[in-house]
């Protein structure tokens, strides 16, 4: 069974030391240090930093931005931004990454986290893979790029 799980001092080597194409993804290693400046300057409730879970076995990560107060898209509308996503490099095409996403969807959409109704996104250029993964969930390009990446959004 999957699920997510917050990284705590019991499970952040676990997380640290997954491994995925460095070209497509940040580390874990910088990842974890931005969650950590990002949480100390702006607070615990606007990070989600989760593990991702195959039984007891730290398969992923994942870190979206919770800052709907702040966060206001195009139309005006409070957002999510999936910061971070990845699945280990020896677990990868097992269908881990797509129940996480299920998973995180479904939490947002319930409300605990705030009002948006709107999910944000970016695609790496060099990635053949996550466009169509992103895409089988509904969330489309919106026209615009950060650096080199693609904006990515659903909304519900």
């Amino acid at each position: 069974m999957i699920t997510l799980r917050p990284v705590t001092m019991e499970n952040v080597w676990d997380i640290y030391s997954l491994k995925a194409d460095k070209k497509l993804v940040a580390t874990n290693a910088e990842s974890l240090a931005e969650a950590y400046a990002f949480l100390n300057e702006f607070g615990p409730d606007l990070l989600l930093v989760r593990g991702i879970y195959k039984d007891e076995l730290a398969v992923g990560f994942l870190m979206v931005d919770l800052g709907t107060s702040d966060m206001f898209d195009n139309n005006g509308e409070p957002y999510f931004l999936l910061w971070r996503l990845m699945i280990d490099e020896n677990h990868q095409n097992k269908g881990y990454g797509r129940k996480a996403m299920e998973l995180l969807i479904e939490e947002l959409k319930s409300g605990i986290h705030g009002n948006a109704r709107a999910f944000y996104s970016a695609t790496a250029p060099l990635s053949t893979v996550t466009p169509k993964f992103y895409g089988s969930f509904g969330m489309k390009p919106t026209g615009e790029m950060d650096e080199d990446e693609t904006i990515i959004r659903m909304s519900w």
